[in-house]
């Protein structure tokens, strides 16, 4: 019999958030789900038991007043929704876990900055002597337009940090890079794996999991669709040709919890070009065939269990939008943890 968890999820408004929130919701564990983010207006905040509202983790105070507020939500475990908290509560782990009593899932500091950077990724991959894309750091257009013309066009530009494709160009040809280059923060060439789609063609989004006694658990594999920087489409089988790299990566690099990789077909195999040492975007999806990462996690954790390699459904997953609504309240009335929200069975 499993004692009730108290789990606080952060960035409940994020897709990553609601990924959690519905993942443990569809857990057979004894939950009370306290969901967190930094602004009312954010919808898991009125679909939970307990909702509240925390700093912005760069401001000043921020690690005292959610110490503060994990203390008194007696939370037991605290799982990270937002890509932009993941390095505070990497970096302070250990102060948050003994002054609030509570299990943080997140990975170290040098692995969340791998992950982070998508050329500290390329280069961990390339050391590890493991299929990466090439990738450059020019210092000025000049080197750019140097660089493009001897890999030859298109290349892919994008930003060092970020996610949601945000910053992510194809570049098909010298004007283009000239047009985007400046608008580009810390800006990376990298070679083009193979072209984005539509359709369901060679990109991947896969992932491990590693429990609290080393073991490795999956991988998970799907073929998919990006739509607004989100996995759109989903095609969940087993595709042999993935596993190896999977696995390699997995023993390759430290990590706690879910591991996100995404990785692009070519004619030389799987080039894994993303990193994710976090739970991710598709962590519903996974959850629903079988890989529920944020159930795993508390089970071994938490509450200490061996965990039984997961049976996977195949499968497809598709998208769509969804709506909360909650009545007879303006937005300034708006107070998480008083009002509750409503959903519509449309279907």
């Amino acid at each position: 019999m499993h004692k009730t968890c108290r789990v606080l999820v952060t960035g409940a408004g994020s897709g990553v958030g609601q990924g959690i929130i519905k993942s443990l919701r569809i857990s057979e564990l004894p939950l009370y789900l306290i969901c967190a983010d930094i602004a009312p207006m954010n919808v898991a905040l009125y679909r939970s038991d307990e909702a509240v509202i925390i700093p912005k983790v760069e401001s000043v105070g921020a690690l005292e007043k959610i110490i503060f507020e994990l203390k008194r939500l007696r939370v037991d475990v605290v799982m990270i929704g937002s890509e932009f908290d993941l390095v505070f509560f990497s970096l302070n782990r250990e102060t948050i876990e003994r002054e609030a009593g509570v299990k943080i899932i997140v990975s170290s500091p040098e692995t969340v900055a791998i992950a982070d950077d998508k050329w500290a990724t390329a280069e961990f991959l390339k050391n590890k002597n493991l299929p990466y894309a090439e990738a450059y750091l020019p210092s000025n257009i000049d080197e750019a337009l140097s660089t493009a013309q001897k890999w030859g066009y298109p290349v892919v530009l994008k930003a060092r940090t970020g996610t949601s494709s945000r910053h992510v160009s194809i570049i098909e040809n010298r004007e283009m890079l000239e047009n985007i280059f400046s608008a580009t923060p810390s800006p990376m060439l990298q070679r083009l794996i193979a072209l984005p789609s539509s359709e369901l063609g060679a990109e991947y989004t896969c992932s491990v999991f590693k429990a609290a006694d080393g073991t490795i658990l999956g991988p998970f594999m799907a073929r998919r669709t990006v739509r607004g920087g989100t996995s759109w489409l989903m095609e969940v089988a087993y595709f042999e040709q993935l596993t190896s790299v999977l696995l390699e990566i997995a023993k390759a690099i430290d990590f706690m919890g879910s591991l996100n990789i995404q990785l692009m077909l070519s004619k030389y195999g799987p080039v894994p070009f993303e990193l994710n040492a976090r739970f991710s975007g598709t962590t519903a999806v996974r959850a629903h065939f079988g890989f529920n990462e944020p159930a795993m996690a508390l089970k071994s954790y938490f509450y200490n269990e061996v965990i039984e390699p997961p049976l996977v459904r195949e499968g497809v997953a598709m998208r769509y939008h969804e709506e909360v609504f909650v009545e007879k309240v303006s937005a300034d009335q708006l107070s998480p943890g008083i009002h509750k929200g409503a959903v519509n069975s449309w279907f």
